[in-house]
């Protein structure tokens, strides 16, 4: 099978690949390496270990999902790892062993990204777990903190589902649970993070003007649960309690807290049936 082409970022004194399967774009320091990274069309990052080990951290920063070759001898190679690197080669390293080393941190990285779906993704609905949830929001939290915007956590339980199961055959339970996330997901904004965090219950963060966001992601919702229930033929209807919860920027809330609060004010009454 034919190798893709991979898109490499070279930053200063780096050396500049060569080969028919790699796209080489070079940008002139620190700053101009940012610039390009935030607007994407980059698979690796080549950079010379004396950019420093902030420089390093803020490209990590910046793109996690790009990986990090420094460009170092054997001790400066271990420190760039230290700071986030994802591999090393040498400045004098011949053009076959430099086209090696950027191919083998690119299928390090891709391997390394299907292991983490896995492990933050809900095996049964598709969205992240727990696991994932208490990653990305917590990030989002600390953000908020930097950013001075507030964020919402939006509680969602899944109504009567040990009941559906008894009365309804085995199958039934999952398949809830698979339409309700696809309920979700048709209410959500791109930008927000959908999770289910437990047996019966999903978890949103809505970020970005997410007080304005508030009232409209729960009006989809209320949509979204209305057409799947007015289908015909379902043997259970899809009913769903929400509950909310506001994290102001600076009060040092923990996530656990805020899914406490959410939790504490479901609504008594669900949502759909």
């Amino acid at each position: 099978m034919e190798e893709r082409t991979i898109r490499v970022l070279t930053i200063g004194t780096a050396p500049r690949p060569e080969g028919e399967d790699i796209e080489t774009e070079a940008a002139d320091g620190l700053a101009d390496a940012l610039d390009r990274l935030a607007h994407g069309a980059v698979d690796v990052v080549l950079a010379p270990r004396d950019l420093g080990a902030e420089a390093l951290a803020a490209l990590r920063e910046e793109a996690p999902d790009v990986p990090l070759v420094a460009v170092a001898d054997k001790a400066g190679g271990l420190g760039a790892l230290e700071v986030g690197a994802l591999d090393h080669v040498r400045p004098d390293a011949d053009p076959a062993t430099l086209r090696r080393t950027i191919r083998y941190a690119t299928s390090l990285h891709r391997l390394q990204g299907e292991l983490h779906r896995r492990q933050v993704t809900d095996e049964l609905t598709g969205v992240f777990n727990a696991r994932g949830f208490e990653q990305l929001a917590t990030h989002h939290l600390r953000l908020a903190d930097r950013t001075l915007e507030p964020v919402v956590l939006v509680f969602v339980r899944l109504d009567h589902l040990p009941h559906v199961g008894q009365a309804f055959g085995a199958g039934e339970a999952p398949r809830l649970l698979v339409e309700t996330a696809e309920v979700l997901r048709q209410a959500v904004r791109d930008s927000d993070v959908l999770a289910r965090v437990g047996a019966d219950a999903f978890a949103v963060l809505l970020t970005g003007n997410a007080l304005g966001a508030e009232s409209l992601v729960l009006s989809r919702l209320v949509e979204a649960l209305a057409t799947r229930n007015a289908r015909s033929g379902l043997p259970v209807p899809l009913s769903l309690s929400v509950g909310a919860a506001h994290y102001d920027p600076g009060s040092n809330v923990t996530l656990a807290q805020l899914m406490a609060e959410a939790d504490r004010r479901l609504r008594s009454e669900g949502l759909g049936g």
